[in-house]
């Protein structure tokens, strides 16, 4: 729990009279800046996960700082400026077969059945998405669970071998003479080093050669944002491919970092047993999905401190933005609250529920 803010954030938050999302561009830029140089040391193209800030000039900084964008949608795909590399990753396959006609320089598109690849726009490349079950580690978002209750991710090509390796061979037949390479997303157990990309990549060759494909590039996806050292890990990402294969990474999250605020009010105050409560009219599951939230405020004074409970002002059970120590006589009702960490995400789940309006977004 820290009081500091960035003087531009501290300015937009004390004119916000609503609750609101408030980011830094600067800091954005800044995150976007340091990415890029990071992986262009090595090598390794960048692409921005356009899902994880859907906000025109945070995608217009990505478009003139990284390589290209991934899209998820046809209705993203429709709001990315013309880049030199698109990647299309579409669980519906639709995306891939609506992108206008020479409004990118590259196309990318992930694939995981014959006829997402014959779809795909002439002369795009073609992704064979494996799944990233390959080294049976991490659960997933939405996996799926089999009898003895083993996960599997619910993208990308299946995890058995000899069906994977015959699914792989019919893909590479149906993509011709276009490039073919290889994606892998991680799911949503953030990697702290570069050792969880680097099984994965060797995994996803290793399936590539059982299948006798030599890849052309490999996309390596997203959940950079908890990485310590990233220079370290994409150089041991890039030293685990092949020189002669290109690599893509899709940073998201993490161009948020230190970036993304909220503000809102206290509106209501009560007294528990083991606790006090604070309902603001900032609302988690309105307003800050996907944020791992913490309270702007000055620290107690040792032995002063009384646990709060701030919770949001839906009838939802899990609308709690978080619990803090602070000292007895701050944040009552009329009180501005103010919490770091809020993600891009936040920005793109951001709607009314119960009454509840959408924060106001401010980017400062």
């Amino acid at each position: 729990m820290r009081a500091d803010l960035p003087d531009a954030v501290a300015a937009a938050i004390s004119r916000c009279a609503n609750p609101a999302l408030v980011f830094d561009l600067a800091r954005i830029e800044a995150n976007l800046r340091a990415f890029a140089a990071a992986a262009r040391a090595h090598g390794i193209t960048v692409l921005f996960a356009a899902k994880s800030f859907p906000h025109a000039a945070v995608r217009a900084l990505a478009a003139e700082l990284f390589d290209g964008f991934d899209a998820a949608s046809p209705g993203e795909l429709a709001e990315l400026p013309p880049a030199r590399i698109v990647s299309i990753v579409d669980p519906t396959g639709r995306a891939g077969a609506s992108v206008p006609a020479g409004r990118h320089a590259r196309v990318v598109v992930g694939c995981e059945t014959a006829d997402q690849v014959r779809a795909a726009p002439p002369g795009a490349d073609v992704a064979l998405r494996l799944s990233a079950s390959l080294v049976a580690r991490d659960p997933a978002v939405g996996a799926v669970q089999d009898g003895a209750g083993h996960r599997r991710s619910r993208f990308g090509l299946d995890v058995d071998p000899a069906r994977r390796a015959a699914h792989l061979r019919e893909l590479a037949a149906a993509a011709g003479s276009r490039r073919v390479g290889l994606h892998v997303h991680h799911g949503a157990v953030a990697a702290t080093g570069g050792e969880r990309f680097v099984a994965t990549a060797r995994a996803a060759l290793a399936a590539a050669a059982d299948a006798g494909l030599t890849p052309r590039f490999l996309d390596a996806g997203g959940a950079w944002h908890a990485v310590a050292d990233l220079p370290a890990a994409l150089a041991a990402l890039r030293a685990a491919v092949p020189a002669d294969v290109e690599l893509l990474v899709e940073p998201g999250r993490a161009i948020a970092a230190d970036a993304g605020f909220a503000t809102g009010h206290i509106v209501a105050a009560r007294d528990l047993d083991d606790r006090a409560l604070r309902i603001s009219d900032l609302s988690r599951i309105c307003h800050l999905r996907w944020s791992a939230v913490d309270l702007v405020h000055r620290a107690p004074h040792p032995g002063t401190g009384l646990p709060l409970l701030v919770a949001g002002p839906t009838c939802f059970e899990d609308d709690v933005l978080g619990q803090w120590t602070i000292e007895p006589t701050t944040l009552s009702p009329g009180d501005r609250l103010t919490l770091r960490g809020v993600t891009g995400y936040a920005l793109g789940w951001n709607h009314a529920f119960a009454g509840i309006p959408p924060a106001d977004v401010v980017i400062a």
